[in-house]
């Protein structure tokens, strides 16, 4: 058994962005947390505006930050 076994197709930098990833939602606001489920989930960021009642470019702002965050 290879270690990459234990992981899937999975490489080691696609391992460390999804626990990267986990930190920062750790870190995040309800707020914010909820933007990226709905994000994620498949909803446009003027769906998401409608939803949490903010505009769509706030919502863009709070994805891009957080994606700066991941780079």
């Amino acid at each position: 058994m290879e270690i990459s076994d234990l992981f899937g197709t999975e490489d080691f930098d696609s391992i460390d962005r999804k626990i990267e990833f986990e930190r920062m939602l750790e870190e995040l606001s309800a707020r914010d947390k909820r933007i990226v489920y709905l994000y994620a989930s498949g909803h446009t960021q003027e769906e998401i505006g409608a939803i949490v009642g903010l505009s769509q470019r706030h919502i863009g702002r709070v994805l891009e930050k957080m994606s700066k965050r991941l780079e």
